[in-house]
């Protein structure tokens, strides 16, 4: 990865040299951007395969790293603003307009390059991403050395860690969002710009507030707030619809970078976030969270984050959408090599997580929502598939909202379930008494969620059995006349088995069929 992260320096980064100028400067930069087509797919263009993610990760410079190169105005402004090189004034002029270089310099963006006079360059990186013009600051010096990794750096909008944290969140209209740890502002505009009515973005440092009000202004967006202090402290006596974070969860043996340092277990932030949902998020609220948590034994994250509500606890529903997992060890060896220390601190990273009891640290993404009846509430986990995106969430926190209900699981046993498109019996025989018999039986799928499900015979006769035309009542009752159902299994039990295979997406029913089930997995209701 290309933000190296071997060492920490303590001492901040230059001032952010950005100015916020007057409204007529941002004006001329934002319409010479647009006329320019400095677009997310145009850039893509020219960089080739993998376009701005697999060029921050890589390093790789783009095709238009000498003026000879930059033939137009697309590629002056990747040369100066994305790979972060100097330019002659003169070739310069040739493709931006003497206004527009004006305005350009009166934002702090272009300034003349100490090492050769007569050349400028950006002491920042500005890019397109989303739809919108961002700077962050750079990841590269103009002479291709690596910035050093300080606390207050601004974490580039283009990292494929950022697009992780976007792409899952919903783009439904809300009232009143809210980004805590807000970096470059990047989720907040994008929401101001689509979806939201208003927006607040909330960082704790100086720097990255400088950014985003910066981000906010150059892409012309009114909507939206960008404020400085400590999660919640700037919007205090606030509520919103929706709150969205990617707080820093990196465990930690001292003090590092504000956006990667989660204290002592990684939880720190995220901890003091749940916390303060019962007072910020609003009944039929969501919060949406990309993190990192710690399990112990017996522990499973999700449960823990659910204690951390304390009294509150009933009035919210959980999800996780776990993506990738790890043993102490295996972390310890994995943060050791990437700070390209010795045996030494592997050996103060495994002593430390055995301190915490750590028995695992898990990827993913934190969903909750704050009730607004009197159900019960759940908590879900679930393991990330390939296609899991935002609509497959969205599907299942409606899933389980439905199986919750008082109403809902009688609605079951009148609906016609059919068996997923992409599921997968697989059955294993035992020997016993000189012939291979059935002994276990999993029934597995990766749409939405990858799922393995092990259950018992009758479970995957029932399933076999859903066809999309056929009453589940009518399956119970030919299950047991023709007895591959147990007579021991209730009409309840067997409502609570059709539930949970509704909300692990094994099959599906009228009002849930899965998301984009036509585009994704070829399969359509006869």
């Amino acid at each position: 990865m290309l933000l190296e992260m071997s060492s920490l320096e303590q001492s901040a980064l230059p001032a952010v040299q950005i100015r916020l100028g007057s409204s007529q400067q941002f004006s001329s930069v934002r319409e010479f951007l647009d006329q320019a087509d400095y677009s997310e797919q145009t850039v893509s263009k020219r960089l080739g395969v993998g376009g701005l993610h697999e060029y921050l990760r890589s390093g790789s410079k783009p095709g238009t790293t000498s003026p000879a190169e930059a033939h137009d105005a697309v590629g002056v402004l990747l040369r100066v603003f994305l790979a972060g090189l100097s330019i002659g004034g003169e070739f310069l002029s040739r493709f931006v307009p003497p206004a527009v270089q004006e305005s350009f310099e009166a934002l702090g963006i272009l300034c003349a390059d100490p090492a050769r006079p007569s050349e400028c360059y950006s002491p920042v990186a500005l890019y397109p991403v989303a739809g919108l013009w961002i700077a962050s600051d750079r990841w590269r010096n103009p002479d291709g050395s690596p910035v050093p990794n300080v606390q207050d750096f601004v974490f580039p909008a283009i990292h494929p860690l950022t697009h992780e944290f976007l792409d899952p969140l919903p783009q439904s209209p809300c009232d009143r969002l809210l980004d805590l740890g807000s970096g470059t502002g990047i989720a907040a505009l994008l929401a101001s710009k689509r979806y939201a009515r208003q927006s607040w973005a909330v960082d704790i440092t100086q720097r990255a507030t400088d950014f985003g009000e910066f981000n906010r202004r150059l892409n012309g967006l009114s909507n939206a707030t960008v404020l400085q202090g400590n999660l919640y402290e700037p919007v205090a006596g606030m509520t919103f619809d929706r709150i969205v974070t990617h707080p820093p969860y990196v465990p930690s043996l001292e003090s590092g970078a504000i956006y990667a340092d989660g204290g002592a277990d990684g939880e720190s932030i995220t901890r003091a976030i749940v916390e303060g949902l019962p007072r910020y998020l609003e009944p039929r609220g969501r919060f949406y969270c990309d993190t990192m948590g710690v399990e112990r034994e017996g522990e499973p994250f999700e449960q823990r984050v659910r204690r951390w509500l304390g009294a509150e606890q009933s009035a919210f529903d959980i999800l996780f959408i776990a993506d990738s997992i790890q043993g102490p060890a295996q972390f310890a060896y994995r943060t050791t090599r990437h700070k390209k220390g010795t045996w030494e601190l592997m050996g103060q990273w495994r002593a430390h997580l055995e301190k915490l009891k750590v028995k695992s640290l898990v990827n993913g993404l934190l969903v909750m929502q704050r009730k607004a009846d009197e159900r019960e509430p759940f908590t879900v986990r679930r393991q990330k598939g390939e296609r899991t995106g935002a609509a497959e969430i969205e599907w299942l926190l409606g899933s389980e909202m439905h199986r919750a209900s008082p109403a809902g699981m009688g609605q079951v046993l009148a609906s016609q379930p059919l068996a997923a498109a992409s599921l997968e019996l697989h059955v294993v025989h035992t020997k016993r008494d000189g012939a291979l018999t059935p002994s276990k039986f999993t029934l597995r799928t990766g749409y939405p969620f990858r799922v393995e499900h092990e259950c018992p015979a009758w479970v995957a006769k029932f399933v076999e059995r859903c066809d999309g035309k056929t009453v589940a009542r009518e399956l119970f009752e030919a299950g047991q006349r023709e007895r591959w159902i147990p007579f021991e299994v209730p009409l309840g039990q067997f409502v609570e088995t059709i539930g949970d295979l509704i909300s692990k997406g094994i099959v599906e029913i009228g009002d849930f069929e899965l998301p984009r089930r036509t585009e994704a997995l070829g399969a359509s209701r006869k």
